[in-house]
């Protein structure tokens, strides 16, 4: 487990988890049936669908330093570590040996979110802008520009990314192009969470403004054919084609303040 603080650190735990005994298990209460049953009973320990009771420790392992101020958000794959920070940078971490691998600089503000896929990192930031990166080189690889206001929170998957900004909006882009495929337009104040589901299409949302959104995104087909030059059988189109999005359902005066997160699979969404 990696944790990011306002400490301007990040910290790597070894967590250590063990099946509670029977001595344990009967001197507690241990609520079992479907979740969302079990009430907020303090010492309880909860089985049910999330499998036997078990017991969870953490260890320390690591420090990872080197921002100035706080870590607003990090993202790690089988490689690297990457965080971001107030300080308007990004670190790559190696994630076997723990050092330092390269500072990733370019924004004129916060970096407030960060996505990581396939060896790509895309930073996303106060200043209005997200970077495209190569981990391993830190090269910089293009600049998406077109929200007007500073960013949020951002999902990269694919060859996707979706931004959220305080401008209201979400803004599809693909991330080998640079092209803007779609902006989402509802909510009324600061997109705070992104959830995405390439696959299925499916984007939930959630802002300042208390609601949460479920949109859809489908890709055009690409097999449209332009007969304007005359030839036979016309010449297919070769450029890749935007799609179209939709609102789905929107949920809305769920909680008393700000939605901060938000997750979802295909039959449920936990903010």
């Amino acid at each position: 487990m990696v944790s990011g603080s306002s400490d301007c650190t990040a910290c790597v735990w070894d967590l250590i988890s063990t099946p509670i005994t029977a001595r344990e298990r009967n001197g507690a209460t241990v609520l079992g049936g479907r979740p969302g049953k079990a009430k907020d009973i303090p010492g309880t320990t909860v089985a049910g669908s999330f499998g036997p009771p078990r017991m969870v420790s953490a260890e320390i392992r690591q420090v990872l330093r080197g921002h100035s101020a706080g870590v607003l958000d990090l993202r790690m794959d089988g490689r690297w570590i990457v965080t971001c920070s107030k300080d308007a940078s990004m670190n790559v971490y190696d994630r076997k040996t723990l050092k330092l691998h390269t500072v990733l600089r370019g924004h004129e503000g916060p970096v407030n979110a960060v996505g990581l896929e396939n060896g790509y990192a895309v930073s996303a930031s106060g200043d209005g802008k997200m970077i495209l990166w190569d981990v391993e080189t830190g090269e910089c690889i293009r600049v998406f520009e077109g929200h007007e206001r500073g960013l949020a929170c951002v999902e990269f998957k694919d060859d996707l990314i979706l931004s959220g900004s305080n401008d209201c909006t979400i803004k599809l882009w693909r991330a080998s192009t640079g092209e803007c495929l779609h902006t989402f337009a509802g909510h009324t104040l600061l997109v705070r969470a992104l959830c995405f589901e390439p696959k299925t299409g499916y984007i939930v949302s959630t802002s300042y403004d208390r609601s949460v959104r479920v949109w859809e995104w489908r890709e055009r087909a690409v097999d449209d054919i332009d007969c304007r030059d005359g030839g036979v059988g016309g010449q297919r189109n070769t450029e890749k084609p935007k799609g179209m999005g939709r609102l789905v359902r929107e949920f809305r005066n769920l909680h008393a303040s700000h939605i901060f997160d938000v997750k979802f699979d295909v039959g449920k969404i936990v903010r």
